[in-house]
């Protein structure tokens, strides 16, 4: 059965027994479970229904506004050049912040501010696949993730978002009784490596006493992987700072199986035992690698040398060394240029540098200097006048790094992948 006809049958449910508000974004739990109740059977457990308000319109995110109840940012990294080689830093795409919360009988009206008014930022901020779906009573329109649709197809339980790991632990043990499905191992162990980091992108560590008790009920499963703690010094800040006497805690890692003591481990890449992971700085990044690279040879061997482009579906054509070390190169030596790569798929980037390099081949570097700055794109179209003046708008670029074009199409290689390294990049 189609999973928009699905939701139909599970809105019409929840209509018959509770009514709708007027208006706003029905997302989580309730519908998620009366959905999945039509497909396995299994009871649907409604404690109540999260209707989000879109309040207002706001610029700038503040993640120390305490003042808000809950704060999620989509953040991305952003590459620059520095004397000590390629840096980077974290910057805010898409958020929100919810700034009250009314119980109202069975629902719970969120009201948010946030940059943006698209009801697919909620959905995208939930930490688990099996409530990733929600419904504009506005619209009349049901929101569907690919987390969410997978869930339905396989019944398999993941970890979408790991910015809060300690709460996402006792979540998806809660949701993996209340469903009735198998919570595998893999995703707990998922959690155990983001505890032992720490992410740029990461929300909260600790929860209080709801989650405690939350965490008693399903102890069972979360027992062998992880250890309570109480943050007594957090305590003390948010009482000196704040006036709120709290109990508050998080979870710390144990032992994964009697070789693996997660106590011992400097970083969390030993769990997976791939070395990639070690390079990795943000959650979000993190999970895109397990969930796309990680056990895929091919794909683990081309992140290792282009890991600043990847995204849903990078590599869509064979590549020569070649034209890998041409890309690793501009990574390098123009770190600018990732900015404007990133996004556009592995064979649109080749056809792109090599686009720009035909029109410039008098003078290399105004293509390079275009592509740290971002004022090309893959359909600009090209004619005298219009090149004159991207030249132009680099000028000062060039003048400060006239040999960057010769770091980048003739590099010298410390293998024996090429036999000429002289002219690995033809420039005639």
């Amino acid at each position: 059965m189609e999973l928009e006809i699905l939701a139909r049958k599970a809105l019409d449910k929840l209509k018959q027994r509770y009514g709708l508000p007027k208006s706003g974004f029905i997302a989580g739990g309730a519908i998620a479970n009366s959905i999945w109740k039509l497909v396995s059977g299994t009871p649907a457990v409604i404690n109540d229904i999260d209707v989000f308000v879109f309040n207002e319109k706001i610029e700038v995110f503040d993640e120390y506004d305490r003042s808000s109840l809950f704060r999620y940012a989509d953040k991305d990294l952003k590459y620059f050049d520095t004397y000590s080689g390629i840096s980077w830093n974290t910057y805010t795409k898409d958020f929100y912040t919810i700034v009250s919360a009314d119980r109202d009988g069975i629902f719970n009206y969120i009201k948010y501010n946030s940059n943006s008014d698209r009801p697919e930022l909620i959905l995208n901020s939930f930490d688990i696949n099996c409530t990733k779906v929600g419904y504009s009573i506005d619209e009349d329109k049901f929101y569907f993730t690919k987390e969410f649709e997978e869930f339905i197809k396989t019944g398999k339980l993941l970890v979408s978002s790991t910015t809060t790991p300690s709460h996402t632990a006792v979540r998806i043990a809660k949701k993996s009784k209340e469903l009735k499905v198998n919570l595998d191992e893999f995703e707990l162990k998922i959690l155990c490596h983001i505890l032992t980091r720490q992410f740029s992108d990461q929300n909260k560590k600790c929860f209080k006493s709801k989650y405690k008790d939350m965490l008693v009920d399903n102890w069972d499963i979360l027992k062998d992987y992880f250890v309570l703690q109480r943050d007594k010094q957090l305590e003390t800040y948010v009482f000196t700072h704040f006036n709120l006497n709290e109990e508050l805690y998080y979870l710390r890692p144990t032992k994964m199986n009697e070789h693996d003591v997660l106590n011992a481990f400097n970083t969390g890449s030993n769990i997976f035992k791939d070395n990639n992971i070690e390079s990795i700085y943000t959650s979000k990044q993190f999970m895109f690698y397990i969930r796309n690279i990680y056990g895929n040879e091919e794909l683990t061997n081309m992140w290792t040398k282009l890991s600043y482009f990847f995204t849903d579906d990078y590599v869509d054509c064979e590549v020569s060394d070649k034209e890998v070390l041409l890309l690793q190169n501009f990574a390098k030596y123009a770190p600018s240029s990732i900015n404007t790569l990133k996004g556009l798929k592995l064979s649109e980037q080749i056809s792109f540098i090599n686009k720009l390099l035909e029109e410039f081949k008098e003078d290399p570097i105004i293509a390079i200097s275009l592509l740290e700055k971002g004022n090309v794109g893959l359909d600009t179209e090209f004619d005298e006048q219009s090149k004159l003046l991207l030249e132009l708008s680099v000028r000062k670029e060039i003048v400060i790094n006239p040999k960057r074009a010769d770091m980048i199409l003739k590099p010298k290689v410390e293998s024996d992948e090429f036999e000429d390294n002289s002219k690995l990049f033809d420039l005639d």
